[in-house]
């Protein structure tokens, strides 16, 4: 991005000098166009030529030069009563100039131009969040289990208690019949119940001949349970194996993962990712021996899963193409683009008319010093000539009188516009930000002060204009905005899916990741996901209320473009008339000048020949000092509505360059290379 400093010093520099930069203009130029060859010693009635002018007039230099010497000698005269005090340093500055050092100092521009960098920072930031993301992540699990051996206390039911040769039974079956006793006491059984006995279905008693026994319920693997002594009903401590010890160790795993993750403009997104896992696994030998049982790892811990998930909201839903939110920020930064380029032009011209502004007021003020200083010198004469008819008696005291007291009105005159021009000269020094206490005496301008602007026929450009672009500007992002507003008020309808692919170390895996990872597409799982997700807020009063406030938003900036629309027309049109008006009065003024010099010149040779008074001819000559002010009031009008004209729709940097040309042939080059392309203003390429 080229920054604005330097599209500020390449803006009138293009005014002015881009005619001389491009291929059409590096023609040989007029023979005082040609650059001298450099001198140690200049001559001294060499005219040294003011910066910025690449076609000189030298009679035009000189005059203004000759004007401007009233400056310093006014300021001594001054100096010398102690009436007014000013700065003893006088520095000449050409309008290009003046214009120059604004821009290049002009806070508001520097000011605009961290805006605009601002602006494009934050469209970057809007924009990366559709830049791709990747990802990686580790993770590892480490476990080990010890034996641990408990001896809780354990609620045990009582035994049953039976006498030796009594029957014992588990159930109402014959089959479940047990006999407490030894093999002699079958005997007392009854015959089809002693062969039942001699299976092994005898409860051993104890040395006092009773037996303990607990019945088991129907659904135990075995009928009973035979005590060695007999169990009251309590808790017991037992013998309980609460942990055992892994026969393979410490169990480790770890895993590694790798993807990229990627947004979709018009709403959704993509995830892709790959992963590896280390879990070694074990076989077994002799499993069903205790004794002799063993294990041995197989040495193939890797296995490895691929997984691609999308989401995507579906057209005419909620978040779909303009109702991104993440869109929406980017298409804004986008336009606020132009706005601020809009208000850097929007600043270049004002200073360019404020500048301009204080510059012909400076001009304004030498030429009415000027008109003074000539009227007093005259008013001199003619007291001079009053004191000499008073020695030779032709004269009276009262007469001295009414010259000296117009004497004193034109020397007060003068006073009062010299202490204008200081005013003028200290209002411009401020606004070039010059840090030295200077006079600015303004020089090759006359050219266009002696060339008034022809007052446009046709309507003002509007749509040319910064203020008016910035604010049109403004309603296309309101617009923008109520799209994105409207569509969040659709459903929320989106959908997802996944496929995954994944090796298994179920027995075992592989012997290395890269075995792994190339072995991926010989898969062991395989699994694919699919979803939908409605969504819709009950009575959705947010999203109407926004699609509200941005509708008002519209409103109110659409009011706003038509009010600077209307302010522009009116500037534009008030400014054409002031031209028109102008340029009128420089003919009236100009004509009234002209009788109002021949009836003072008139005045003068009837008071040589004695038939009017000194007093009469000084009172002509404050009348031809009003009809001077009033021609230079015009002539300066012209330019100052010219300036205002331009500034109104936005063109002042535009046309800039014609303005501080100092012939036709410039002005005509200039213009010609502004309507082919060939100059710009802004610091582009030509």
């Amino acid at each position: 991005m080229r920054r604005l400093g330097t599209a500020a010093r390449a803006t009138v520099s293009g005014l002015v000098l881009a005619a001389v930069l491009v291929p059409a203009a590096q023609a040989p130029l007029r023979a005082q166009t040609k650059p001298r060859p450099p001198v140690q010693a200049p001559a001294p009635d060499a005219l040294e030529v003011p910066p910025g002018m690449f076609t000189l007039d030298a009679a035009r230099i000189a005059d203004e030069r000759t004007g401007n010497a009233v400056v310093a000698a006014t300021r001594e005269a001054l100096a010398r009563t102690g009436v007014l005090f000013a700065p003893l340093e006088i520095r000449e500055i050409g309008l290009r100039d003046a214009v120059m050092a604004a821009l290049q100092r002009n806070l508001d521009i520097k000011r605009s131009g961290l805006s605009k960098s601002v602006v494009e920072r934050a469209l970057t930031e809007a924009e990366a969040v559709f830049d791709p993301v990747f990802t990686v992540s580790a993770s590892g699990s480490m476990s080990r289990s010890f034996d641990r051996v408990e001896r809780p206390m354990q609620w045990k039911p009582a035994t049953q208690e039976y006498k030796r040769g009594q029957q014992i039974k588990t159930s109402e079956s014959i089959e479940n019949v047990f006999l407490c006793g030894d093999m002699i006491d079958i005997l007392e059984q009854p015959e089809d119940m002693q062969v039942r006995f001699l299976t092994g279905r005898l409860v051993t008693p104890d040395a006092n001949g009773e037996c303990h026994v607990r019945v088991l319920p129907a659904t135990a693997p075995v009928a009973l349970v035979s005590f060695d002594k007999q169990r009251v009903a309590g808790y017991y401590p037992v013998h309980k194996q609460a942990s055992t010890k892994s026969p393979t160790g410490q169990d480790e795993s770890y895993t590694g993962a790798g993807g990229v993750s990627q947004r979709l403009p018009w709403g959704g997104s993509i995830d892709v990712s790959i992963a590896s896992t280390y879990h070694d696994t074990y076989y077994t030998n002799n499993p069903n021996d205790p004794l002799t049982r063993s294990y041995g790892s197989y040495k193939r811990p890797w296995t490895a899963r691929a997984s691609l998930n999308t989401g995507h909201a579906l057209p005419y839903t909620k978040n779909f193409g303009d109702g991104d939110d993440s869109r929406l920020a980017i298409d804004v930064a986008r336009i606020s683009l132009n706005i601020a380029d809009f208000a850097v032009r929007g600043v270049v011209n004002q200073t360019l008319q404020t500048v301009d502004g204080l510059y012909w007021s400076l001009v304004g003020a030498v030429h009415r010093l000027n008109a003074a200083a000539g009227s007093v010198a005259l008013a001199e004469e003619t007291s001079r000539r009053m004191r000499k008819k008073m020695e030779l008696g032709l004269a009276t005291e009262s007469n001295r009188a009414q010259v000296d007291a117009q004497l004193a009105r034109l020397r007060a005159t003068q006073q009062q516009i010299f202490g204008d021009y200081v005013t003028a000269s200290e209002t411009l020094r401020e606004a070039l930000n010059e840090q030295d206490e200077v006079l600015i005496l303004p020089v090759g301008y006359s050219a266009v002060l002696d060339n008034p602007p022809e007052a446009p026929a046709g309507p003002a450009s509007v749509l040319d204009s910064p203020d008016y672009l910035r604010a049109e500007t403004a309603v296309r992002i309101a617009m923008r905005v109520r799209d994105t507003r409207v569509a969040q008020t659709r459903p929320d309808l989106s959908i997802s899916s996944g496929v995954q692919l994944g090796q298994s170390n179920a027995v075992f895996g592989y012997s290395s990741i890269s075995e792994s990872v190339r072995n991926l597409i010989s898969y062991d799982t395989a699994s694919a996901s699919i979803g939908i997700l409605y969504r819709r807020p009950l009575l959705n009063r947010a999203a109407k209320a926004a699609v509200t406030i941005a509708e008002s938003e519209i409103a109110r900036q659409t009011l706003l473009l038509h009010q600077v629309e209307t302010q522009i027309r009116g500037e534009y049109e008030a400014a054409r008339i002031q031209m028109v008006s102008a340029r009128q009065r420089i003919e009236d003024s100009r004509k009234r000048l002209e009788i109002v010099r021949g009836l003072y010149e008139r005045a003068v040779r009837l008071e040589a020949g004695g038939v009017v008074t000194a007093y009469e001819t000084i009172g002509r000559l404050g009348t031809l000092l009003d009809a001077q002010l009033n021609h230079v009031l015009a002539r300066i009008d012209a330019q100052t509505a010219q300036t205002r004209l331009l500034a109104a729709v936005g063109a002042l940097a535009d046309r800039y360059g014609e303005r501080v040309a100092q012939t036709a042939d410039d002005r005509q080059r200039i213009a010609h290379l502004r309507q082919t392309g060939g100059m710009v203003t802004f610091g582009g390429p030509l």
